[in-house]
């Protein structure tokens, strides 16, 4: 069952049981690279990258919720589109 939420949204219940993993294409690497390195930040420390660089994991809780945030806040549409699939991968759909 899908949880609706209005855009932007994290909900408290939102938990990582096991790294979330994800095979990009090169234009969503590059969205996620822009998103990771925006700055430091204690919460988006375990966002590792495989070695041939097309699978993405995000480690644990803090880290997604941190990824989502930013991904929400951004101008950049597909960093937005992004957040909004991950979202809906976890059983909820931000509108």
């Amino acid at each position: 069952m899908i949880r609706r939420l209005s855009y932007g949204v994290i909900p408290d219940t939102l938990e990582l049981d096991e790294p979330y993993r994800m095979r990009l294409c090169p234009p969503d690497l590059a969205t996620v690279a822009s998103i990771v390195n925006q700055g430091i930040d204690s919460h988006l420390e375990a966002v590792r990258t495989s070695q041939d660089g097309d699978v993405v994991r995000i480690m644990d809780t803090p880290s997604m919720r941190c990824f989502l945030r930013r991904c929400a806040e951004s101008s950049d549409e597909n960093a937005q589109l992004l957040a909004s699939d991950i979202m809906g991968t976890l059983g909820y759909e931000w509108v």
